[in-house]
């Protein structure tokens, strides 16, 4: 008998130490993950004499401090180990969502998203099941990450919306700082840098509350990004300095080469490049590349590497990177929608040319073009929706208290439907009938606004831009030229005696005409060109970027094509179409009116050609 209660004695003893031990590595995962790992590492007693639980919250902390070191491999594999002892526990716990979220994160870090998300799901449920608030959130946040990867923006909206309401009624700082974090980067993709930088700005200050430093640099790193985004690089560079500072023997690989790299960039594209630094820092990067595992790290490295590289002249050196990260795009997942595969092309056009081989850099600036072309007609769908979406962010919480009132009205229905059973079924039919009618209503609403977004832009008989539009954009880009001293041109196109056409051929034939001049002047421009119908027989071509004589060439290139078009009615040759250039340059035109109307006076001085003659005057 004294033997057994020594023993029970010495367990219980062992239990308890065990206990304070993960106490302890819990504590350091936080502050100082590297130590937390060396603790847990270092642990020499076997687990399988321990209880279950104790084993299952060994493996919960030590995943997750492989995840804050991007150990993403690691951390999987103990998360797995984690999972697979779970399988021998009668009851759920909470460690097992906490196992499925850590190693959902990890594969999700590794571009696995089909397996991130099913053990994100996996995860919510065991949270739900055990009414964790704070896990539910959790599981929240990890899935609305993966719909904005996968652009569905709407439903990334939605899912971190609800775990932003969850958070907010736990109060617990370090959710906060998650939701606000992954808010922000949302808001990014939609394009609205303002309303990101605010998320971020939050996330740190509840990261920094929570006392999660490395969480907290994290979010300052994304204000960096944002800001470098807006082209506002000095104020990039300011905080990338600061995150330099920061940087301790604890912190990730991944995230120091992130900020080296970054800085790189900044420092390239800043109004007075700094070449020298830019690429001390991209090589200093380099060093820590080498440690991460994740593949497109690896990509994003090998071609901002490759630019550094062609600013200052080492284009051999560029071209071999380029090669690389060509060998890494094989590999890149499909649901990553990226400019990388384009941002290759054009650099490869680039070195090929500064090396002097013409024909292979015709041959890249040709594949780019046909890219480019499916690239922008994919943005401009995507740019409508997140249109949408932005208006329906806007008028969220006017909808959350519309629900609001209209659950507490639901509330006093369904108690009188307790207290009057004979009218039970009548009462929730007209329940349900209401609820299609709202439903109705808010899709119409939806789908005006959308359909008025894309009427307000879009020329109902070409398909191009309209003239409002043109000339926002316009003025637009005459601002930005001015500001940044750059060129800015713009190409007018002319079709005489259209309304002499009208008259002999009708208004079919002169639609159907207008429909293909301006299929084909679309077909013909580079991605960053824009193309639209300004009045009834006149179209113009914005360039920006574009100087006096590569404008002219343009102007050429249309000429040369529509001459060789087969028109809707051969009858009507001769078309003659009139062309017009002008380009702004600094100190030369104040207003996009200004640079409008020179073009209207330069009409025919570029050049003039007939329909069907072969026929073209310069």
């Amino acid at each position: 008998m004294l033997i057994t209660c020594k023993s029970i004695a010495s367990q219980s003893s062992t239990e308890q130490a065990f206990s304070a031990f993960l106490s302890q590595a819990e504590r350091l995962k936080d502050s100082d993950p590297k130590a937390a790992l060396l603790l847990l590492n270092n642990h020499n007693a076997p687990l399988a004499e321990l209880p279950l639980i104790s084993q299952l919250n060994y493996f919960r902390i030590q995943s997750a401090a492989y995840a804050d070191q991007a150990l993403y491999s690691q951390s999987a594999a103990a998360a797995e180990q984690g999972l697979k002892l779970s399988r021998q526990m009668s009851n759920p716990s909470i460690f097992i969502a906490e196992l499925a979220y850590t190693k959902g994160f990890s594969l999700e870090s590794l571009g696995d998203f089909d397996g991130a998300i099913e053990l994100y799901q996996n995860g919510l449920d065991v949270a739900r099941s055990m009414r964790s608030q704070t896990l539910t959130a959790r599981g929240l946040i990890n899935i609305g990450a993966i719909f904005y990867l996968r652009k569905d923006y709407k439903q990334s909206l939605i899912t971190l919306n609800e775990a932003l309401s969850l958070a907010i009624d736990s109060a617990d700082h370090a959710l906060l700082g998650d939701v606000n974090s992954e808010l922000g980067i949302l808001y990014g993709y939609l394009g609205d840098d303002r309303q990101a930088n605010n998320y971020f700005q939050q996330a740190y200050q509840h990261f920094k509350s929570a006392g999660k430093v490395n969480y907290a640099l994290n979010s300052l790193h994304n204000v960096a990004i944002n800001y470098a985004n807006q082209e506002r690089y000095e104020q990039a560079i300011a905080v990338y300095r600061t995150l330099e500072s920061e940087i301790q023997a604890n912190t990730s690989h991944e995230f120091i080469a992130s900020i080296y790299r970054n800085l790189a960039w900044a420092l390239l594209n800043q109004k007075d490049a700094d070449k020298e630094s830019a690429y001390r820092y991209i090589m200093l990067a380099g060093e820590y590349v080498k440690n991460v595992e994740q593949h497109f790290t690896q990509l994003q490295y090998l071609i901002e590497k490759a630019y550094v590289l062609e600013k200052i002249e080492r284009y051999q050196e560029a071209l071999a990177n380029i090669e690389q990260a060509e060998m890494l795009l094989t590999g890149k997942d499909n649901d990553i929608y990226d400019t990388s595969a384009m941002n290759v092309l054009v650099l490869r056009a680039k070195l090929h040319y500064a090396l002097g081989q013409y024909r292979q850099a015709y041959d890249v600036q040709s594949q780019y073009f046909s890219q480019a072309i499916a690239y922008r007609q994919a943005r401009e769908t995507s740019e409508i929706d997140e249109l949408r979406l932005q208006y329906q962010s806007e008028t969220a919480h006017r909808q959350k208290n519309i629900l609001e009132k209209k659950q507490r009205l639901q509330d006093l229905t369904l108690q009188q439907i307790t207290q009057d059973t004979q009218n039970r079924q009548t009462l929730i039919a007209l329940l349900a009938i209401g609820l299609l009618i709202l439903a109705w209503f808010l899709y119409r609403v939806v789908t005006g606004q959308r359909n008025l977004i894309r009427a307000s832009r879009t020329d109902s008989l070409t398909g191009v831009l309209n003239r409002r539009r043109l000339l926002e954009l316009g003025q637009k880009y005459c601002i930005q030229a001015v500001a940044q001293q750059r060129a800015l041109s713009i190409c007018l196109l002319n079709i005489d005696d259209f309304q002499q056409l009208k008259r002999q051929f009708g208004h079919s034939t002169a639609d159907k005409t207008l429909k293909d001049i301006a299929q084909l002047g679309q077909s013909l421009m580079r991605a960053e060109d824009i193309f639209g119908r300004l009045s009834g027989e006149q179209f113009i071509v914005l360039l920006p970027n574009t100087g006096h004589d590569d404008v002219t060439e343009v102007a050429r290139r249309l000429c040369a094509s529509m001459m060789a078009k087969s028109w809707p009615t051969p009858a009507i040759a001769p078309l003659k179409i009139r062309v017009g250039v002008a380009t702004h340059s600094p100190n030369n035109y104040s207003d996009f009116n200004s640079l409008l109307k020179m073009a209207e006076q330069n009409l025919s001085s570029v050049g003039q050609f007939t329909s069907g003659q072969g026929q073209h005057d310069d």
